[in-house]
């Protein structure tokens, strides 16, 4: 059993694998609204141990923080706080923990591109997900009056699945190269 996890201070994404074959996704968000983000994540935590518990996973992979990007260094230290606090926790269950680079997993799957605002990345991860695994994710976006997606989750989800996609060379993108290298 494979766990693929996506976190924030906000929610975790995760999927888990078994054999490459999809068992079961979906959301983890805070039980208690309106709580600051170092709280959000300590709410976070016993739901994620009662995931791991249940899964029983030999694996974990999950995004790497990234060392630089939109946010500046607050979020980046909001970042390593989540990944520090659950790295914690998933010492407890699981050997064969995994980092992956953003850029690795977006690159591997072919969704990596040159725009730098994050919600056409996040709609590409969306139609990743449902292309590889037939979800429907894109079904629970919605969009303002004026054409901003409001993403619902889906996003969390998707990059789960598009994480643990990317180290399975079956859906990896391979690009064809001509000529002199």
């Amino acid at each position: 059993m494979v766990l693929s996890l996506d976190c924030s201070t906000t929610a975790i994404g995760w999927s888990v694998f078994e054999e490459d074959n999809l068992i079961d996704y979906g959301r983890i968000i805070p039980t208690i609204d309106k709580l600051e983000w170092r709280d959000r994540v300590h709410n976070l935590l016993p739901q994620l141990e009662e995931l791991i518990k249940y899964y029983n996973p030999t694996k974990i992979y999950q995004e790497q923080v990234p060392m630089g990007g939109q946010g500046g260094n607050l979020v980046l230290s909001q970042l390593f706080y989540v990944q520090g606090a659950f790295r914690v926790l998933e010492d407890k269950y699981v050997n064969d923990i995994e980092y992956i680079e953003v850029g690795t997993w977006r690159k591997n799957l072919d969704i990596n591109s040159g725009d730098q605002h994050r919600d056409p990345k996040k709609l590409k991860a969306i139609n990743k997900a449902d292309e590889l695994f037939d979800l429907g994710l894109i079904n629970g976006v919605q969009y303002t009056k004026n054409g901003k997606p409001k993403f619902n989750g889906m996003d969390d989800m998707a990059d789960s699945l598009c994480i643990y996609a990317s180290t399975r060379e079956k859906y990896k993108v391979v690009k064809k190269s001509f000529g002199r290298r």
